[in-house]
């Protein structure tokens, strides 16, 4: 395989760059995922097109040049096998005319020689048949000049095509190992540009979509904030379920609760949750699925902060205990107990309930009796 150009290297150190980042875990989260992220994806990925254009050029090129190649060679064999067809006819003909002439020198042999003395001493009639027959031997002996003339010109041309076609076949040869080559620098062309291009375009691909993904999230949770900002207006009003998905009543058990919100406290406070009164020990259950806080008060006693996944915070307070292995900062799932119902704190001994407020966005309370009063019980 050829060695790659440096824009190829260049390419390739880019491709297995995003490719280590992605499988270890480095990758930026698709919160971090930016324009430049997409763009410089996107230039990579131009840069991946160009150098494949490139190859397919030189693809191009070498397949011309492979066809040149198939073209010669084709013809070279034609010639070849006319080559052999010609040589084949002069062996047969050659063969002929050795045979003729060897046929000739035998008749003549058999005749004996027209200078023969021992014919001047014939009589007349065979003086007679040896004019005759000399006269016959000397065109024999001038056709024969001319079979041995033609089997030597024949004969040197047999030979010089032997020595054409020992060339040819050798060209042959050179011309089917250089087709061989310019196949594989064809097949090379094909994996190198394909491989890389298909990576690049498949990681651009990947932070487009990420990028997308962000920018979809990000304009929903928007939206939501915005529709959550207008909820907050009235926060006596409490919030729409959607605020609160999949809502679970935070009391495991029996409980009773008015609409105390707004009522007024100790110090100059005003209630911002709502009193859920139950049996000393009632479990107390996430309302939603996420990271819970412990914590002590003087005023909410034992405390638990919900930090649900979906953004709204859930405040638990006068716990009389905690359920044993749950971890400070551990994250529960929804339904799972995280407490149990107590008077810890500032109510009177024996007042027990579970003060439960929510906090959506974290830092504005608003009223939960709306909420839990169409879950619980």
């Amino acid at each position: 395989m050829p060695m790659m150009t440096s824009p190829w290297r260049r390419i390739a150190t880019a491709v297995l760059a995003f490719t280590l980042v992605s499988t270890t875990g480095l990758a930026p989260a698709a919160s971090q995922v930016t324009e430049e992220d997409v763009e410089a994806a996107r230039i990579l990925r131009e840069a991946a097109a160009a150098e494949r254009a490139a190859a397919i050029e030189n693809l191009d090129q070498a397949v011309a040049a492979y066809e040149a190649v198939r073209g010669e060679l084709e013809a070279l064999t034609f010639a070849v096998g006319r080559l052999r067809g010609r040589i084949g006819e002069y062996q047969d003909e050659t063969r002929d005319l050795r045979d003729e002439v060897r046929a000739r020198a035998v008749q003549s042999y058999m005749n004996g020689d027209e200078r023969d003395p021992v014919a001047r001493v014939f009589s007349p009639e065979t003086v007679q048949q040896s004019i005759i027959a000399r006269e016959v031997l000397a065109q024999a002996v001038e056709s024969e000049a001319e079979r041995l003339n033609s089997l030597a010109a024949t004969t040197a041309e047999m030979e010089r095509l032997k020595e054409e076609l020992d060339t040819d076949t050798a060209r042959l040869f050179e011309l089917q190992a250089e087709a061989d080559a310019i196949a594989n620098r064809m097949n090379d062309l094909y994996q190198v540009a394909d491989l890389v291009y298909e990576e690049v375009d498949e990681g651009f691909h990947e932070v487009k979509a990420e990028r997308e993904e962000q920018v979809r999230k990000e304009e929903e949770a928007r939206r939501q904030r915005e529709l959550m900002q207008a909820a907050l207006q009235l926060p006596a009003e409490g919030v729409p379920e959607w605020v609160t998905p999949g809502f679970f009543c935070p009391v495991g058990g029996s409980s009773w609760f008015l609409n105390t919100w707004g009522a007024p406290r100790s110090g100059g406070r005003t209630h911002k949750g709502v009193d859920m009164m139950g049996p000393r020990g009632t479990p107390l259950v996430a309302v939603a699925s996420g990271i819970v806080r412990k914590s002590y008060g003087s005023l909410g006693g034992n405390i638990v902060w919900l930090y649900a996944d979906h953004g709204v915070n859930y405040f638990y307070a006068h716990l009389d205990s905690y359920p044993g292995g749950m971890a400070d900062g551990q994250w529960v799932a929804r339904g799972q107990v995280i407490g149990y119902m107590g008077d810890s704190g500032n109510p009177r001994p024996g007042s027990y309930h579970l003060h439960f407020g929510i906090y959506p966005g974290g830092f504005t309370a608003v009223n939960p009796y709306p909420t839990v009063e169409r879950v619980c019980p």
